[in-house]
């Protein structure tokens, strides 16, 4: 399906008000728009709610969106805490716990994939559908199996000394992995949005947590067991769940989608567009437009 695109240009612009919320003695930013139906936004690394920005009009129109900083995330608290997955599942449970989130579709992206998929696995009844977009649906059992290029990188996010080095000192997730996974150019204002959280060195410990909280070839057995567990639910439950993909695409390629399919035959799939991982900034009202088709005939 081809979509019509519905503005002329993409927007640096955050024009949503800021709320706060205590979670766990740290406090978690989000904004939460319209009314009706409850979409919840989870990102991954290294954004945050402000990847967002041009699809939550679409959603807010007729429903209620709210959409989270992680913690440690965009405008939200940076605790002293191990920033490792039980710890981003944990605060985000406790946010929609908190907030009484009732029937929630889920909107998911990267690492918000586990945080959200997790979420929805062990609280089945109040998930009433999930989009999914580049997303971890599996472990990866060798090296081998990760392309030259992203296995020297990811190689390096796991060595003691190298890791450090390219997180905090060079901005790594920020200042190349965006730009290059992202099709279009962004503008100086929508990095210097994504670079704003991240200013100091100290900031940046959790986008080197996230790529050493992979499971590698054995790394990290706690989230490959996660993985898998949830992989099961997702083939087996009658939640809807509806995959967006593009092309090329990163971890949700054109190849890897019959496959998914095969594997979960329950869900549904739409191509929208062309785009690398940050599918937000480059299709968001592909995105905006997909999702409500969707939920209307869910």
């Amino acid at each position: 399906m081809l979509f019509k695109k519905a503005t002329p240009s993409i927007s640096a612009d955050f024009p949503f008000k800021s709320k706060f919320i205590d979670i766990k003695d740290s406090k978690m930013h989000y904004i939460d728009e319209g009314k009706g139906s409850t979409f919840l936004f989870l990102h991954g690394n290294p954004t945050s709610s402000y990847m967002w920005r041009n699809i939550i009009p679409y959603i807010s129109k007729n429903h209620r969106a709210i959409a989270v900083d992680l913690i440690g995330m965009g405008k939200s608290d940076k605790p002293d805490i191990s920033y490792k997955m039980t710890d981003h599942c944990a605060y985000v449970d406790a946010f929609i716990q908190k907030l009484g989130l009732k029937d929630v579709v889920l909107v998911l992206h990267d690492w918000g994939s586990f945080i959200g998929l997790k979420h929805a696995m062990n609280h089945e009844n109040n998930i009433k559908g999930i989009v999914l977009m580049e997303g971890i649906l599996r472990p990866w059992d060798s090296w081998e199996t990760i392309p030259p290029v992203t296995r020297r990188m990811f190689k390096k996010f796991f060595d003691p000394i190298e890791g450090p080095k390219v997180i905090y000192e060079q901005n790594f997730f920020i200042e190349k992995a965006m730009p290059y996974l992202t099709k279009r150019k962004l503008t100086q204002v929508e990095m210097d949005h994504y670079r704003q959280p991240f200013l100091e060195e100290s900031s940046r410990k959790p986008m080197l947590v996230f790529p050493r909280e992979l499971p590698i070839a054995g790394e990290n057995p706690q989230n490959a067991q996660i993985i898998n567990k949830y992989n099961r639910w997702i083939a087996e439950t009658d939640v809807p769940v509806h995959i967006l993909w593009a092309k090329p695409g990163s971890l949700f390629r054109k190849e890897y989608i019959p496959i998914m399919r095969k594997e979960f035959p329950k869900m549904t799939d739409q191509c929208i567009g062309k785009s690398k991982h940050y599918l937000q900034e480059d299709l968001p009202d592909e995105i905006g437009q997909a999702i409500n088709e969707w939920y209307e005939k869910i």
